[in-house]
Formats: structure tokens, sequence, C-alpha cells
């Protein structure tokens, strides 16, 4: 998903990441590896180590290699927060199980209050839960089997995806008041979310979430009043 969005820490312009809905840390963990070139698995065993031909030698001359090319830090700053504390403090264990605890920041807070954690704009990138109506209030509490409701349709599995329209609307708003300048990347089911959030997206990639088909929508966020809904009786 951080490959799809073009994200390149070490490129002319580097930029920082916000995960803003970060749960456990998949996102900002992987873009911490990323940005400090630790290769995919460095601290895994793998079965063809038992292999009759294996040769010790040689991989660990190769794992040398691979651990000199790691740098000390992130030459960008990656963000991550989460509205359920006991999320960033998972989220916390587990960057410190992959060796990225000083490279990630983390903090509580939600998403439709958070301002920018930084003043450069950079890349917002966010997978929210999928399969529930999701409430200004936030979504902490919730199962992963809550949030992700499967079901079988046309012999394939597919989310279910709530209207949610409130929160995306909210959550739009707060990212073009806040946060112009930066681009937002949203990995989701539901086709209809730009809709939803009433912007325009510049790039839709369509991903696979596991069973799941998803898109990956790219909006570029600009300055300007966002427009309230009308309701259903009109003006």
């Amino acid at each position: 998903m951080i490959a799809a969005t073009g994200w390149n820490p070490h490129g002319d312009t580097p930029q920082p990441l916000y995960d803003p809905c970060c749960g456990s840390g998949t996102v900002v963990i992987e873009a911490a590896q990323i940005a400090r070139r630790i290769p995919a698995g460095i601290l895994r065993r793998f079965a063809f180590e038992k292999l009759l031909p294996f040769q010790k030698h040689v991989w660990d001359a190769m794992l040398d290699e691979a651990e000199a090319q790691i740098l000390d830090d992130s030459p960008v700053p990656i963000y991550g927060s989460d509205i359920a504390h006991r999320m960033v403090d998972f989220a916390q264990r587990n960057a410190e199980r992959a060796g990225v605890a000083e490279t990630v920041q983390l903090r509580g807070g939600d998403a439709l209050q958070r301002m920018p954690p930084c003043a450069q704009p950079g890349v917002l990138l966010m997978n929210p839960p999928y399969g529930e109506r999701i409430a200004a209030a936030g979504v902490a509490g919730r199962s992963a089997h809550e949030r992700m409701d499967v079901v079988e349709r046309a012999g394939r599995e597919t989310a279910q995806t709530e209207d949610g329209v409130e929160f995306f609307s909210q959550l739009a708003s707060h990212w073009k008041k806040h946060y112009s300048g930066w681009s937002a990347w949203m990995l989701t089911p539901d086709l209809k979310l730009p809709g939803k959030m009433r912007l325009k997206e510049t790039r839709r990639t369509p991903l696979w979430n596991g069973p799941i088909e998803c898109r990956l929508f790219r909006f570029d966020l600009v300055a300007g009043a966002h427009k309230p809904r009308k309701d259903a009786q009109g003006a």
C-alpha cells in the first residue's frame, strides 16, 4: 500500500508520513523500515535454513551486507495516532519488536481533531475500519470481527461498508481546513467514498486487502470552504 502511494523518504523532496488511524501500527512501522532501509524479515528465521544444501556462511554474509545498509534514523518524521489509547500502546510495543520504536512518533487522538503533526506538508495514509458505521466519537473498543463483517456475495468475499457519511464528511472538512498542501490516501472497499467526502480523487488504485477488493484513493488537499450537505428537504 505504501509503495502504491509513491512515498519515497530517500527522494529529492522527502515528505513526512502520518497515519491518523494507525491501529496496531502496521503502516507506520512498515514506513519506518522503508525509511531506515531495514530489509523485510531481517529478524526472521526461515525454513530453508534447515535444508541440507543451506550454507550458513553465505547467508550470514548476505545478512551482514543487508544490515550494513540500515540507517540509524529516518530521513523524514513518521507519525501515527489512534483514538483508542490501548491501540497506541499496542502499536508502540509492535514498533519496539520491529526495532523502530525511536523512529515512529505515536500519540492518542481523534482523527477528526488531530492537527498536523509537523509544519511541512506530507502524506496522510490511512486504512480505516470496514463494515461499521463510524461515528465522530471514534471506533475504539470494537473487535476485528465487529469492524469487518465479511459476506459471500456473487461467489466472492466482499466487505460490507455502512454509510459513514457524517464521519467522512467531517474528516474531509477537517483536512481541508488544517491540512492544505498534504496528499491524503485512503484504502477502502467503498467505491462511493469520494462522494461521501465530497472530494475529487486524483487517483484510484485497485488493491486487494486479503479477500476484500478495495480502492486506494488519493486526494490532493487544498484550502477552501467545505460546503455543508443539504438535507433531504432541500432549501
